[in-house]
């Protein structure tokens, strides 16, 4: 075989293995779904990583898989805040925040359960707001805000949910 033959099946193998052996109209649900978010890379990345996820047919379970990886990541970043040494009290009210964060996905996951999206996107939008209160703290402190990245990356995934609360809501 061509050496770039070898390549193109090994990128193909490599980069795309969901959408070759899943389902495809298990990856419509994703891909539609996705396609109504702000943030569609990360949606997909999450989703197609995630075995319910790519074999669901209902919206639900996307918006429940979401929620969890928005909770791994405010635990996640609590964890980080705390671990950090001679951290700022601005940073320890933002390790509080995350955990308030924390507090109020768990909630959304019970909302999910009984299909209280209005509840759902109050719980989110109080985590999401949470969390932007600290990078403004550090804004007016003119600080570095040591934890940017893996913030943006909550609010993201907390405005993936978003969207498909909307979703689910409007049906």
């Amino acid at each position: 075989m061509k050496p770039i033959l070898k390549l193109f099946f090994g990128l193909l193998f490599t980069l795309c293995p969901y959408t070759i052996f899943a389902d495809n109209k298990d990856l419509n649900l994703i891909t539609t779904a996705c396609d109504r978010t702000l943030y569609k890379d990360l949606c997909r990345a999450v989703l197609l990583n995630h075995p319910k996820a790519r074999t669901t047919t209902e919206l639900r379970v996307l918006a429940r898989v979401a929620l969890k990886y928005a909770l791994i990541s405010a635990k996640q970043v609590e964890t980080q805040i705390r671990k950090l040494k001679d951290a700022p009290a601005a940073l320890k009210d933002c390790a509080e925040n995350f955990q308030s964060a924390t507090q109020q996905i768990s909630y959304s996951f019970k909302a999910l359960k009984s299909k209280s999206y209005g509840d759902i996107n109050i719980w989110v939008s109080a985590a999401m707001t949470g969390v932007d209160s600290c990078e403004e703290g550090f804004k007016e402190l003119k600080s570095n805000y040591p934890i940017d990245k893996s913030s943006k990356i909550f609010n993201q995934l907390c405005s993936i949910v978003l969207a498909f609360t909307n979703q689910l809501n409007s049906h």
